[in-house]
């Protein structure tokens, strides 16, 4: 049966979410939590959670799912080593490198891939059970046929968001927050500036979206496989994580659920299931007066949903009341027994105990994780037990079938020693130059200069007859879900006309690169912002990789000083905010627009600042207006072992390069991206 995930921002969450009846529950770490501005858990707390949770047999996920630099790495081993000794039931990881610390540390650790892994077609989700991942937590921008693919044909289990805020974003590529604010949300900090005001002709609010709710096709989902739902809020109240349970629950069991009562809890202009149903029309939305007025409400209400523990167990109990012997009380449930011993039961003064008598003693459970299933006694004539004893005898059968309980869910990991990672002592020489275009002229302009050493260029712009396949790296659609056997068979056509090289966006990407024999060119979008993260990309396949945007200048140095395998930056170009499925142009599907004279090309900020759109068939671009230079930092830039112009609307691409080979300043208005400033 597929388990119900709440997310514990808290104590009172989590006992909100274990009394209504969730299967499991996810929560943060102190340090390494998708959601540091939730309360989180110190170790104390989390053993005190874990406790509470394995009892009533409720497993507890532990996230450590942000992505971490070289200097976090000490604090992160012992993170991890608290929690594997705390009994977590598993991590939820983004960073391959923290996913490969944890399987040298903790073995025997179940691993879960975060959604903001971006996994989002079969090819990713099959890699990430070899690479010994046993669950995968799949896009809140699938839809239901999609999710169903995945989950038939897979080996491991999946994951499915069922109700909570909805990011505009493919999960784990938005780079919004940290570009225009400096709290990267994929480290945990996510300033939500997609519920900024960006307008579109007259239209507001264009990248903001309802919260997501398909808690009403459970049972669809269910039937389909999926292991596990999963509530979004950590940030949100007890009463919010009790209703959203209870929902669900109710789907499970037959029952009809109460969406009215949890679109007053909260929402951003009632629910969409867009995604899951493939309609992109009617997604938009914010948090209105209206949503705010019809909380207290509906929270007071939500709270006499967990005053009380959640029934977990049937148990068993039979008693033996003989004559001349002590009383004998035997408790079973969850595969676990207790026996408990009383006193010798006396001879009736008055009126003695019966069958019956004992029987409706020993069957009071309330406010207990029990309920009574078969209760039986068997009963010697003419005697008597006080019904204090019986009570006492019931309450210690009941503690000892707990503390085996908690026993049984406890997991003894063993812990071993991490290895010590080899570092690359060679200098590194002059860094190559290569470049990524979007257009056809571009492309024309580039394969006339030598300097490139490599040219990235999407794969609908190649053929048979391009120049120079073998400078040329194919850079495929970064959305997957609904193209994935498209993709494959195209890049299997380029590689019969002699093409070698293709850009990995992905786990997914990896997957059908190295499958076809190809070259695997890591993208940004892999998100490498450590050196345990790179190795590990490199015993997978990886030749060589771009470094994420969000470290800065020397973090990326260091990275790229200590590895064997080419490494990278973005060294000029407009930088991506985020890639969506749905576009906030057309307010529906993307439609690859980019060329019509109709689509305005880009959304528009508060202060009147033009944000490129490029829009293909599957997925819309938003670009930071201000282009990224760093022509004039060349003490900086020839560290490593190659740079990428990533050109989008340039119709000179030679100027450019030439700034860079001579050194030359920018003019006007620009920006260093992240490289001096860093992130939160």
């Amino acid at each position: 049966m597929s388990e119900i995930l709440a997310p514990c921002g808290g104590m009172d969450s989590l006992i909100a979410a274990v009394n209504s009846g969730a299967d499991a529950v996810y929560l943060g770490e102190e340090n390494f939590s998708a959601r540091k501005n939730a309360s989180n858990f110190s170790n104390e707390q989390l053993c005190e959670a874990i406790k509470l949770c394995h009892y009533s047999s409720v497993k507890v996920y532990v996230t450590l799912n942000t992505l971490v630099f070289d200097k976090e790495i000490p604090t992160l081993k012992k993170a991890i080593i608290s929690c594997a000794k705390a009994d977590v039931d598993g991590f939820i990881v983004q960073d391959l490198g923290v996913a490969r610390i944890v399987k040298e540390l903790v073995p025997d650790m179940p691993l879960h891939a975060s959604t903001q892994m971006t996994v989002n077609s079969p090819e990713g989700a099959r890699l990430l059970k070899r690479l010994g991942f046993s669950r995968v937590v799949l896009g809140r921008e699938l839809s239901f046929e999609q999710i169903k693919t995945i989950t038939e044909g897979c080996d491991i289990e999946t994951e499915v968001f069922v109700h909570g805020a909805l990011c505009v974003c493919i999960s784990g590529q938005c780079y919004m927050s940290s570009v225009l604010g400096g709290r990267s949300g994929n480290r945990g900090l996510c300033a939500q500036p997609c519920r900024l005001n960006f307008t579109s002709d007259k239209r507001q609010n264009v990248i903001s979206l309802k919260d997501l709710s398909v808690i009403e096709y459970l049972k669809k989902l269910e039937e389909a496989g999926v292991s596990s739902f999963k509530i979004e809020g950590r940030m949100k109240r007890p009463e919010y994580v009790a209703g959203t349970v209870n929902a669900c629950r109710m789907v499970l069991d037959g029952g009809v659920p109460d969406l009215e009562s949890l679109k007053c809890v909260f929402s951003r202009s009632g629910f969409t299931s867009g995604y899951f149903n493939d309609n992109f029309a009617d997604m938009q939305g914010v948090r209105t007066k209206e949503d705010v007025i019809s909380a207290p409400k509906a929270l007071t209400a939500m709270k006499q949903l967990y005053h009380k523990p959640y029934v977990r167990y049937n148990v068993n109990i039979s008693a033996e009341i003989k004559a001349d012997k002590p009383v004998l009380i035997r408790a079973e449930a969850c595969g676990c027994k207790a026996v408990i011993i009383g006193n010798e039961s006396e001879k009736a003064i008055n009126k003695a105990i019966d069958e019956e008598y004992v029987v409706k003693q020993l069957s009071k459970l309330g406010g207990t994780l029990f309920s009574a299933g078969k209760i039986t006694a068997a009963v010697d004539e003419g005697l008597m037990v006080p019904a204090s004893e019986l009570n006492e005898l019931r309450r210690k059968a009941i503690a000892s079938l707990s503390e085996k309980i908690l026993e049984k869910n406890t997991n003894n990991y063993e812990i071993k020693r991490l290895k010590e990672q080899k570092q690359n002592s060679e200098k590194k020489l002059r860094p190559e130059f290569r470049c990524e275009v979007s257009t056809k002229e571009q492309l024309t302009q580039v394969l006339s200069e030598d300097e490139y050493s490599y040219i990235y260029v999407p794969m609908n712009l190649l053929d048979e007859n391009t120049e120079d396949k073998f400078r040329i790296v194919i850079v495929p659609p970064v959305f997957l879900g609904d193209c994935e056997e498209r993709v494959k068979a195209t890049l299997k056509k380029l590689r019969a006309f002699g093409y070698e090289n293709v850009c990995a966006h992905t786990l997914s990407h990896i997957e059908i690169i190295n499958k076809l024999h190809m070259k695997v060119f890591g993208s940004f979008r892999l998100n490498i912002t450590n050196s345990c993260s790179l190795t590990y990309y490199e015993q997978i396949g990886v030749a060589d990789a771009v470094l994420s945007p969000e470290l800065t200048m020397q973090d990326a140095q260091d990275i790229c000083k200590g590895s064997f395998i080419r490494t990278g930056i973005i060294g000029y170009g407009k930088l991506p905010l985020m890639i969506t499925r749905r576009c906030p142009i057309n307010n529906n599907k993307p439609c690859g627009r980019t060329k019509k004279k109709d689509c305005p090309h880009s959304i528009t900020d508060r202060q009147g600042n033009m944000m490129p759109c490029y829009c293909d068939d599957n997925a819309v671009e938003i670009f930071n207006p201000d282009t990224l230079y760093l022509s004039d930092r060349q003490k900086d830039i020839q560290k490593f072992d190659f740079i990428l112009l990533k050109f989008t609307d340039e119709t000179d691409t030679n100027a450019v390069l030439d700034m860079y080979l001579n050194d030359v300043k920018p003019d006007g208005k620009l920006t260093r991206g992240l490289y001096y400033r860093g992130v939160q």
